[in-house]
């Protein structure tokens, strides 16, 4: 957290999110810690989780590609 908190002050921080399995993006708008609430800049198009999010999407419902046959059609 330490690490996290000095990125947030200095400004160099500019997203997180957290994944999982269900390969989905949730954006963190602000982050508590020791009593201070940290908020992190507004996402843009080009964010990175943004890009990813998109991507995943694509692949999941098939309007893209999936180069890493993480999908599979079951009937």
């Amino acid at each position: 957290m330490d690490e996290v908190v000095e990125a947030m002050q200095k400004g160099t921080l500019t997203e997180a999110f957290g994944t999982g399995t269900a390969a989905t993006i949730a954006h963190i708008s602000h982050i508590g810690y020791e009593g201070m609430e940290y908020k992190l800049p507004e996402l843009t198009e080009k964010s990175f989780s943004r890009r990813v999010n998109k991507a995943l999407d694509g692949i999941r419902r098939g309007r893209i590609d999936d180069p890493h046959h993480w999908v599979y059609k079951v009937c």
